[in-house]
């Protein structure tokens, strides 16, 4: 974790409600980010944890008076006189209600339920968003971090907890690797409605040149690597292994974004928008969802949930049928052969034209050769001649 991570998880602590909180939070992930909205609440209002508490609990025993409900309206005053963005509003909101259920003392469910929800970005990169991303990218270890996702769709939580040993080789030179990934290691740690649940995942060509490349710059940093070690690592002076954190690597996507495109609200995309990326890709294929459904980290629906390891070939074999739609050389050949299949349309809707037309003129002389005849061009039985 890095230091403001630390000193948070130091502050909460303090405070037993703080403590109820922080363990009753499975994801890391989902830990750092709360802590971070929850102090901008209680820094701004002026109070700690426990004291938060104490005023649901006041207001709990002051029914049908003006504190019943002082909690909420605390919320709701920060919420509507807060100078924060929309997002941010939302997601200090949902920090605060996970604090006051985690401790059993929920707020009433429409707290604050006038503010501006943004909508939802739904961002999917192109192909040619992917390779200008990696152009602004310095680091090996962050391209090859770029197409590792865009073929295996895992969520930023569980990058850290990819071990080289994960990587099990196939014998096929297109797909050289997949992976099998425990609930443990992915969102919900395999608990609750997430209990089940695995990730099989593939590593397409491209993304293992781009993971060989970046071994060879661990190694020639002085990292040692042994199977297992953290795929991707934070780089330090002194060599030594560190995971490379969520928090690091979407700010380095939104650096490469801002070099790229040079306004993060006109054009940004985060680790998470690659997973669309590749589930795009499944689609076009044709790959049905519950085949997806896997790949993605999901559970599958019906009788498609109760797959195995044996089953990893079969999976293999869909995701091979997508790579056209995720390695860039094969969209240029699509787009290439959508070219040429144009090009011989219209040639061919041309051709016809000009058989038609001549056809017409051939039909007119006809006509004006019969009139100057004075022949008519009907029999009796008004048949075409």
């Amino acid at each position: 974790m890095s230091k403001m991570t630390d000193d948070l998880t130091a502050w909460i602590l303090q405070y037993n409600s703080g403590r109820v909180w922080f363990n009753k939070l499975v994801s890391q992930v989902t830990k750092c980010i709360y802590l971070k909205r929850f102090k901008i609440y209680c820094d701004s209002i002026g109070k700690n944890p426990d004291e938060l508490i104490d005023l649901k609990i006041d207001g709990q025993k002051s029914i049908g008076t003006t504190r019943e409900y002082q909690a909420e309206n605390l919320l709701e005053t920060f919420l509507s006189t807060s100078s924060l963005t929309s997002s941010m509003k939302v997601a200090v909101k949902t920090a605060v209600m996970s604090f006051y259920a985690k401790n059993r003392r929920r707020l009433e469910p429409d707290v604050a339920e006038n503010i501006d929800v943004p909508e939802s970005k739904k961002r999917c990169p192109t192909i040619n968003d992917l390779l200008e991303l990696e152009n602004h990218m310095p680091m090996l270890r962050d391209k090859a971090l770029l197409w590792f996702l865009s073929s295996a769709p895992f969520r930023i939580g569980t990058i850290p907890k990819l071990k080289w040993n994960d990587l099990r080789p196939t014998d096929d030179k297109d797909v050289p690797y997949y992976l099998i990934i425990e609930g443990a290691r992915l969102k919900g740690s395999g608990k609750g409605k997430y209990k089940g649940v695995k990730q099989i995942a593939f590593l397409h060509s491209l993304a293992v040149q781009k993971l060989e490349a970046y071994k060879k710059e661990l190694e020639r940093k002085g990292y040692s690597i042994t199977d297992d070690t953290p795929i991707f690592l934070a780089y330090r002076h002194q060599c030594g292994i560190k995971d490379y954190s969520p928090f690091s690597v979407e700010g380095m996507f939104a650096n490469a974004c801002l070099n790229a495109w040079h306004d993060l609200e006109k054009k940004r995309f985060s680790p998470h928008d690659l997973r669309s990326f590749v589930q795009s890709a499944l689609e076009n294929a044709g790959v049905n969802p519950n085949i997806i459904a896997p790949i993605l980290g999901h559970k599958a629906k019906g009788v498609d949930q109760h797959y195995s390891d044996h089953d990893v070939e079969d999976f293999r074999e869909k995701f091979r049928t997508a790579l056209p739609y995720l390695l860039p050389e094969s969209v240029e050949h699509l787009k290439s052969e959508v070219e040429r299949t144009k090009i011989r349309y219209e040639q061919q809707l041309e051709s016809q034209q000009s058989e038609i037309k001549q056809l017409a003129q051939q039909q007119h002389k006809i006509i004006v050769w019969a009139i100057k005849q004075g022949i008519s061009l009907e029999s009796d039985d008004k048949e075409e001649t």
